[in-house]
């Protein structure tokens, strides 16, 4: 039964931390500091728990102080999805460091403190002399360590997209409580039991009294799981929900707000459609994206990495009858079905939705191209950055001069960055910049919004061009070609308006020095330190 245990301790420890990045992330998004800080958290509770549980192991030798602490960690789990979203909120003051430490160290410090006792206490109840504990502790180990490999291999590959983040710490918290439960049933069964406690009346009221609080907050966790209707979101009534789920990459919600649909990925919106027009480019931004067809009109063939809501390919699929194909990439299959069933994602021959990764994809398309098997691409769109997500190795000089070469002669990339112009959160755009320029002939920053010069430090969505032509457009040629092609219909959307924008090549050279900004590279790409500096 002690193997069991262990065993299950293992494996609830493990998908905890594993799951911990889905709590974190509505807040937090997914970056390199959620997963620091959990295994920072996780690792320190280890140490400190399996001192502990050394110690008092030896003082309290009993399943029954076993299943006290079990279930103490078992309420704690069990109630975790209750409290975390507002303890979340409040950390988030505190930057996407300290924040996400601090929010990690709350939610799993202590049930991973009392789990890493387990394994102590169970080496304690299971040797029977010095001659042969080290085999029962290598023997439990691996069981601990074997049940840590089922609970992140199941909770990583399977659990998260079939039953959702609140079901499945739910269950842990049941499996956990389980245990204390089969723990007391136990109780006394050992010779050293006896020693354990203070007093027979203590030994035979306490396993009766925790055996009640137990069943009492099993009763309670599915009460209230029942009643209390799921806090998806601080900005939607539960009514405005059109969708909401886990999917193996995101926490994935759909919801309305008046006549606005939008899509949401974690902590950031990624889509919106307006239902009464539902060609009008929601977010400015994506308007923006238009400018590549200055760059390169009347394109026939175009990429598009990232796929979200599906607005901006079905734009171009709309305004543009030159294109004769429009493959859109997308990591995750469930955001691909939302976008045909929420966002009307049109069923068109000419549009593809491709479920993959956006580099892999491309190395596939280069090898193809360089053999002559398919064409190349009038247009590159590169949508899959967010504020909080960046897929490092789809900003790399690799993954550049990859995009480069499944380009025609005259293609154009065209890149949705969030950055500042100015200041220290400015230097992952201007890397970012730097690294494009590396690979491109000329490239082009649009700051969406207006830009007010080097005092103005806002985040915001900056488009970036990229062309292969060698001829470097000052703002004049952007707005003389762009008025020509919306005079002749070739482009629908007012870039003409967005070209005014354009930030100088000089000025971009000199932030470019002035931050000392680096190369990124599939070897160097700290996009996460870039965006959130230290100091």
């Amino acid at each position: 039964m002690l193997h069991l245990v262990v065993f299950l301790s293992g494996a609830v420890l493990m998908a905890l931390e594993m799951i911990g990045s889905r709590i974190l992330a509505p807040t937090f998004g997914s970056s390199i500091y959620i997963w620091g800080a959990l295994i920072i958290v996780v690792m320190t509770a280890l140490t400190l728990g399996y001192y502990l549980g050394g110690r008092y192991a030896d003082k309290f030798p009993s399943f029954l102080v076993m299943a006290i602490i079990l279930s103490g960690a078992g309420v704690w789990v069990g109630w975790l999805p209750f409290w975390s979203s507002p303890v979340s909120y409040y950390c988030a003051g505190f930057g996407p460091r300290m924040g996400s430490l601090m929010a990690a160290m709350a939610f799993f410090f202590i049930p991973s403190v009392l789990m890493a006792t387990v394994s102590p206490f169970a080496i304690k109840l299971v040797s029977s002399s010095l001659s042969n504990i080290g085999n029962t502790a290598g023997r439990l180990s691996a069981i601990s360590s074997a049940g840590s490999i089922v609970g992140t291999l199941l909770t990583s590959f399977f659990l998260i997209p079939i039953m959702g983040v609140r079901n499945i710490i739910f269950t842990l918290g049941f499996i956990l409580l389980g245990l204390a439960i089969l723990l007391i049933i136990n109780h006394g069964r050992n010779s050293i039991e006896s020693q354990s406690l203070p007093s027979e009346g203590l030994s035979k009221s306490l396993p009766r009294l925790l055996m009640t609080l137990i069943i009492i907050n099993l009763v309670l966790l599915i009460i209230f799981s029942l009643i209390l209707p799921r806090n998806s979101s601080r900005f939607y009534e539960q009514s405005q929900i059109l969708f909401d789920r886990d999917s193996l990459y995101h926490h994935i919600l759909v919801a309305e707000s008046g006549s606005i649909r939008n899509l949401h990925f974690d902590n950031s919106y990624q889509s919106a459609m307006d239902l009464e027009e539902p060609l009008k480019m929601v977010f400015d931004y994506t308007s923006y994206l238009h400018l590549g067809v200055v760059a390169c009109p009347k394109p026939e063939r175009v990429l598009f990495i990232g796929l979200g809501g599906g607005s901006a390919p079905k734009k171009f699929l709309h305004d543009y009858p030159s294109l004769k194909r429009i493959d859109a990439v997308e990591i995750d299959p469930k955001v691909a079905e939302v976008a045909y069933q929420h966002f009307e994602l049109p069923d068109d021959p000419k549009l593809e939705v491709l479920v993959r990764d956006g580099r892999f994809f491309i190395s596939q398309k280069a090898r193809e191209i360089a053999a002559g098997i398919t064409l190349p691409y009038d247009m590159v769109i590169i949508d899959a950055y967010s504020e909080s997500t960046i897929p490092y190795h789809l900003t790399t000089l690799e993954f550049l001069e990859a995009t480069r070469s499944i380009l025609a002669p005259d293609g154009v990339v065209v890149s949705n960055i969030i950055g500042s112009l100015s200041g220290p959160k400015s230097r992952l755009l201007y890397s970012m910049t730097r690294t494009f320029k590396s690979v491109f002939p000329q490239t082009y920053l649009f700051p969406v919004d207006l830009w007010t010069g080097e005092a103005d430090q806002v985040e915001r969505n900056v488009v970036l061009v990229a062309t292969m032509n060698q001829e470097y457009w000052n703002q004049g040629a952007w707005h003389e070609r762009a008025w020509e092609y919306q005079k002749q219909g070739l482009v629908k959307e007012e870039v003409t308006t967005y070209t005014e924008s354009l930030v100088s090549n000089s000025l971009t050279a000199e932030m470019i020095r002035k931050y000392k900004v680096p190369i990124l590279t599939d070897d160097y790409a700290p996009v996460d330190t870039l965006q959130h500096p230290l100091l």
